[in-house]
């Protein structure tokens, strides 16, 4: 198939092309210039220049020029290509005053990663604004289609009434109805008047939806279940954006034996005083005592009020400061461990605090502030402590360095109520080092001594007010390094090795404590500077390490590194060496890497732990971890973990904890996954021994991967390592 080129062109206003050799074609149109007395198309094209502001290049089976209206008019595989943008259609007239150009039959416009497909379509290349009738288009996640599409802006696409989905099938699964939809790619979707159809069925109406396109998260999250202690429930949140700086979700949970429950979580950021989260959650506990709300209670209905409440803020004040504070109230001491087991698992007790940091140029100063609010719990309160870091500080041309930390408390440790007991001291700690670093030959040298004072308003005995103590210390560490390369290629069994460097670093490390003027026995504790002692010991370390190139970047093959403590006889409790760590890494291929560690107790003779993991990545179609946990006084465990891609629709999944000393299963799962198209369902059935069975779906949307819907049990959906903790169920 023959085809015309052009570039359009403007060339001081004088028509098209006054060139001899512009190529040409014949037409009926008296105003339009033939392609050529031949009728053949001339291949060779003109040099770009700007028409009406714009550049573009026209390619079609057939191009005329129209004097009359000074446009181009192309029929037949038409092909333009501006920037980033291609559009093709069946016929298209672009206008080279206004550069907006009118198509026609099967187009299809493309921008980055988005695309626009219709039966008509009006575009200015200048202002990269046009409509489309009726219209498609896909903005990744999304798809959609429309009586008309109007692109009002290079970040700005309407949809007059249409639908959006994820699905990208003609007869989409489901999808959004609406009269208007807003889209600004990479930022939020926003649809007024919204009817939500599964097939032909209408399940939902909403007056307004917002998606976010940025962090891909969902309007809505639902989570059903059934618990023992909970019994059914379902756990609700809703997103609610009032604006960029101020994004919220709303809860509303029922809990079939725990009554109802709601909280709103509010992230906000301000122009200038930086930016938080603040949580709240309260509900009326009423736990009934029979197995289901419609059956008769065997005893009176417990009522209890129980809440959460927290606040976090952080403000950058300046380059070198920054404020952070947190607030954390909590109605008993069992609340987080029963409904919010994520945050407990993480920090059991949250403390409330004010800090200010200040860097200088020498060192870092901060005041701290922190407040016990829940009285069920103890804590100590630091109102307020000062603390000043100095940096490692050169002196002159001494080759000496010195460091120094102070630190200022006014501290109270407070019992948890009832108890009223408490106790309190001022205490001003300040600690000072002095150190000279040398290379000795090949050797790397750190000798330093160093002091510690601490005074103390109070003590346990009050005979002893006002006192000082004093720490002395003083030691040193060593370390070298040896290395040599091994001109070694290897290209087989999956191993890329060009050339060969083994590096070992030896280090040994000496550190003596006075015994301080006042022991640990004689002062109260508030945190571990009071509990300081004597200590007199030498550390042994040794690096093995062997590295490869691959690519040009520098690739670690293996580190294994061996350490132990020895204890001199001033040192507390039983001398001489005390326990040998290991640690291996070792990736001899990519696709398969080995890890252990282990601890042996030099004392009592015997290997205490010892783990192991190979983890191994298959590629597309299957990967499979395999590890031993191995504790002598707990348990001896293997885990298995193994996943296959059966086909594009079907995935495999199967777990796997085998304790080795009883001889019995402690869990296994399998999880069916299934490709829905625009959905991913998991199937899972876990078996863990002394907690029974359970069997839950997990509805996955592909485009928000965070959007899910767990019909299941409470903490269901957990990721399985390829080693579990040896503290199994």
């Amino acid at each position: 198939m023959t085809m015309a080129t052009f570039v359009a062109m403007d060339i001081m206003g004088t028509g098209f092309c006054d060139s001899p050799s512009a190529p040409a074609s014949s037409s009926s149109d008296p105003d339009s210039a033939p392609a050529s007395a031949s009728g053949e198309p001339n291949d060779q094209k003109e040099p770009a220049a700007k028409a009406g502001g714009v550049s573009i290049e026209l390619n079609g089976d057939t191009v005329e020029y129209s004097v009359a209206g000074n446009k181009l008019i192309a029929q037949g595989n038409v092909v333009i290509y501006y920037k980033e943008i291609t559009l093709t259609c069946d016929r298209l007239e672009f206008s080279r005053d206004t550069s907006v150009a009118h198509a026609e039959g099967h187009i299809h416009l493309t921008q980055g990663l988005n695309e626009f497909t219709g039966e008509k379509m009006d575009f200015n290349f200048q202002t990269m604004k046009g409509e489309f009738e009726p219209a498609t288009i896909f903005s990744n996640p999304y798809y959609g289609k429309g009586e008309q599409v109007a692109k009002v802006d290079e970040n700005h696409i309407v949809m007059k009434s249409g639908y959006l989905t994820t699905c990208d099938l003609d007869d989409p699964h489901y999808r959004l109805i609406s009269r208007t939809l807003d889209i600004y790619p990479k930022d939020k979707m926003v649809a007024r008047r919204v009817r939500l159809k599964v097939g032909k069925v209408p399940l939902l109406y909403l007056p307004k939806f917002s998606q976010d396109l940025t962090g891909k998260k969902p309007l809505f999250t639902f989570t059903p279940g059934y618990d023992k202690e909970w019994g059914a429930f379902l756990l609700t949140a809703m997103r609610a954006d009032l604006n960029d700086n101020v994004k919220g979700t709303i809860h509303f949970d029922a809990r079939e034996k725990k009554d109802v429950a709601s909280g709103f979580d509010v992230s906000y950021k301000t122009p200038h005083t930086g930016s938080g989260t603040v949580r709240t959650y309260y509900m009326n506990e009423r736990s009934i005592t029979s197995r289901h709300f419609y059956q008769p209670r065997p005893s009176p209905t417990i009522e209890r009020e129980r809440f959460k409440g927290e606040w976090r803020h952080k403000w950058d004040i300046d380059a070198k400061t920054n404020a952070i504070w947190q607030y954390y109230k909590l109605s008993d001491s069992t609340l987080m461990k029963e409904y919010f087991e994520r945050e407990f698992d993480k920090d059991s007790s949250p403390d409330t605090f004010f800090l200010l940091t200040r860097n200088f140029p020498l060192g870092t100063a901060s005041f701290r502030t922190d407040k016990r609010i829940n009285r069920f719990e103890g804590g100590v309160e630091r109102l307020p402590e000062l603390r000043y870091d100095l940096s490692s500080l050169a002196l002159l041309d001494t080759g000496l360095f010195f460091r120094n930390t102070s630190i200022y408390s006014n501290l109270s440790s407070k019992q948890a109520s009832p108890s009223e007991l408490r106790l309190e001291t001022m205490r001003l700690d300040t600690d000072s080092e002095l150190s000279y670093p040398m290379k000795v030959g090949i050797l790397e040298m750190r000798p330093f001594v160093g002091g510690e004072h601490t005074y103390y308003s109070k003590t346990k005995d009050p005979q002893d007010y006002d006192a000082i103590r004093g720490i002395f210390r003083t030691g040193a560490s060593l370390s070298t390094k040896f290395y040599k390369v091994f001109d070694v290629e290897v290209e087989k069994w999956g191993l890329n090795i060009h050339r060969l460097r083994h590096i070992i670093t030896p280090s040994a490390s000496y550190s003596y404590n006075h015994r301080p003027t006042f022991t640990s026995n004689d002062l109260d504790s508030f945190d571990a500077i009071d509990s300081k002692d004597i200590g007199h010991s030498i550390s042994f370390s040794l690096e093995n390490k062997l590295q490869t190139k691959r690519n040009n970047n520098v690739i670690e093959l293996l580190r294994a590194v061996i350490g132990t403590n020895f204890a001199l006889k001033e040192n507390p409790g039983t001398g001489g060496f005390s326990t040998v760590t290991t640690d291996i890494d070792f990736r001899p291929v990519d696709g398969i890497t080995f890890y252990f560690d282990s601890s042996y107790d030099t004392r009592a003779d015997y290997l205490t732990t010892a783990n192991f993991d190979m983890y191994i990545n298959g590629g597309k179609n299957w990967w499979a971890n395999i590890g031993k946990r191995w504790n002598r006084e707990v348990d001896d465990q293997v885990t298995t973990e193994f996943g296959y891609k059966i086909n594009p629709k079907w995935a495999l999944k199967l777990y796997n904890r085998f304790d080795v000393r009883s001889g019995l299963h402690k869990e296994q799962q399998y999880t069916l996954t299934r490709d829905l198209h625009e959905w991913t369902m998991d199937i899972n059935f876990n078996e863990t021994r002394t907690s029974g069975d359970e069997i839950w779906l997990v509805m996955t949307l592909k485009a928000f991967p965070e959007m899910t819907l767990d019909l299941g049990g409470a903490g269901f959906n957990k990721r399985k390592a390829g080693s579990q903790s040896s503290e199994g169920k």
